[in-house]
């Protein structure tokens, strides 16, 4: 292949932000009682608890919800984010550093 037809390959993906931004929409809309969440580097956590780190790199910490859930309720909106995380990192091997150390919110006051 010559190098002009590699940056053609994925002309159908939206630009990373735009893709995020997007799946990000989806998990809020999906989950109405979230409010926000982090994606932290799993360096930052206990050798113990590195193993629930998504793709062993990062975690999703700080879930913000309201009104109170129980455990349960907690646990079904932590797979959704982790879910739709691993989907966008599986499809666009760069997410992993358009995630790191973000905070994402419903909406900023």
């Amino acid at each position: 292949m010559k190098p002009a037809q590699l940056g053609t390959l994925n002309t159908d993906l939206a630009p990373i932000e735009e893709d995020l931004a997007t799946r990000i929409e989806a998990i809020f809309d999906r989950c109405p009682q979230l409010f926000g969440f982090t994606i932290q580097d799993s360096s930052a956590l206990p050798e113990e608890l590195r193993s629930i780190a998504l793709e062993r790199e990062l975690v999703v910490s700080d879930i913000g919800v309201y009104p109170y859930l129980n455990a349960d309720q907690c646990e079904q909106i932590y797979n959704e984010i982790a879910v739709a995380l691993l989907d966008f990192m599986f499809e666009r091997p760069a997410a992993k550093d358009a995630l790191r150390g973000r905070t994402f919110a419903r909406t900023l006051h």
